[in-house]
């Protein structure tokens, strides 16, 4: 059997930035063609369609994406990684694929959908939330809080900024259905976004963070 390691690497060098595809690419000396990421994801892809149906789903958006960019053309150039649109989706939904599998004790990139969650907290007009905006490019998922847990360790590359070590003093409760059921709290450490924890009040515990729509953001 497949270890999750196994499962989850080809698609996490999907989800790699376009830079770290080329030289991984380079390292293991297919470069200048790209499609060694596409075959590594094709070996992998009958264990991901027995995964849960969110992941399912993903996964065959993936795989169709992949399709559409077969045959002969530049798109396969590992130049084309960096300016590709294509290529860029693929990452974007290799990163949200990442989320929906089991954990394989290695970080991911943040996928777009809790990236689009941090963003509206801290547009929030609180001292620092600028320059945590500014790291959210550099974000990455280092474990969940627990197995199955909501709640996310982060780390982040970006630049310090001028906040208090602590909860970034944002109210972003969540609301389902026009009912509350929780709120989103951001950790600092150092001046960097250092956790994301997912404060439930329902009676079983959230395994992902919300969507972007059901997350409110004020200052405190």
């Amino acid at each position: 059997m497949r270890s999750e390691g196994g499962l989850v690497n080809p698609v996490r060098r999907l989800a790699l930035p376009a830079q770290a595809q080329r030289e991984y690419l380079e390292s293991i000396g297919t470069a200048p063609s790209a499609d060694e990421l596409a075959l590594e994801f094709d070996d992998v892809k009958h264990y991901l369609l027995r995964q849960a149906p969110e992941a399912v789903a993903v996964a065959e958006r993936v795989d169709a994406l992949l399709d559409e960019m077969s045959g002969p053309g530049p798109v396969w150039h590992v130049d084309a990684l960096e300016g590709s649109p294509q290529w860029a989706e693929v990452r974007a939904l290799a990163a949200e694929l990442l989320r929906l599998l089991p954990f394989d004790g290695g970080p991911r990139p943040l996928a777009p959908s809790e990236r689009a969650v941090l963003a509206r907290i801290l547009a929030a007009d609180v001292p620092g939330a600028a320059g945590l905006r500014a790291q959210l490019d550099h974000v990455r998922v280092l474990k969940p809080w627990y197995e199955g847990s909501a709640s996310l360790d982060v780390d982040t590359s970006g630049p310090a900024a001028e906040v208090a070590d602590g909860v970034l003093p944002v109210d972003a409760p969540v609301h389902a259905a026009g009912e509350y059921v929780g709120e989103i709290l951001l950790w600092t450490t150092g001046g960097r976004l250092s956790a994301i924890e997912y404060a439930w009040v329902t009676d079983e515990p959230p395994s992902r963070l919300p969507p972007v729509d059901q997350v409110m953001a004020r200052p405190r």
